[in-house]
């Protein structure tokens, strides 16, 4: 067999490898967001993108004794030692800030926060608050514009790991699914902002 031959041979082995190779890659981004799921609440304007093995479950908000509070909405997961964990919570506030409002609430959370950083959401600025309380260090992030929107995560004791500053992607996409946060004009708004 000459040479010429046996790289011709060779060929569709290398091929088969490379496809092989391929395999063995994890999906991008983009392909794995691509089959979630997505929440929309009509009357808050509302809507993020979740994995699928995770539930919504929205919750009544005069339980919480939080009365700026509108909206509830738990994002339900199972890990290994906690079934049903809320994953993130999404606490949407009453009413749209004024742009003084936005400012003096904006200075309140520098204060209220040992440290505190941005994020990119939708194209608007949020604030990522981090607050250290007598036994843990725990993060918020908080939307001010459109609608002010506090969102946390409730995981802690075994999967307190997942939920060290800032919200990163671990077991859960914390980062990713935050990412995904939009608020659209709600039907109580009539399509204004």
């Amino acid at each position: 067999m000459s040479a010429a031959s046996c790289g011709r041979a060779l060929r569709p082995a290398r091929v088969l490898v490379i496809l092989a190779l391929a395999c063995l890659c994890p999906p991008s981004a983009a392909a794995q967001t691509a089959r979630w799921i997505e929440f929309h609440d009509p009357q808050t304007g509302l809507s993020f993108h979740y994995p699928p093995g995770l539930h919504v479950r929205q919750r009544d908000p005069r339980k919480f004794g939080l009365p700026r509070i509108e909206r509830v909405v738990d994002l339900i997961g199972d890990t290994t030692v906690n079934p049903g964990t809320v994953v993130l919570r999404f606490l949407v506030h009453r009413g749209y800030p004024l742009h003084g409002a936005r400012a003096k609430t904006l200075e309140e959370l520098r204060r209220g926060c040992k440290t505190t950083s941005f994020l990119n959401i939708d194209g608007l600025k949020a604030v990522v608050c981090i607050s250290a309380g007598s036994a843990a260090i725990h993060w918020s992030v908080e939307i001010l514009d459109p609608r002010e929107c506090t969102i946390l995560t409730l995981l802690g004791g075994a999967d307190a790991d997942q939920a060290l500053p800032p919200p990163h992607d671990g077991e859960f996409p914390l980062l990713s699914i935050i990412r995904t946060v939009r608020f659209t004009p709600s039907a109580s708004r009539h399509g204004r902002f």
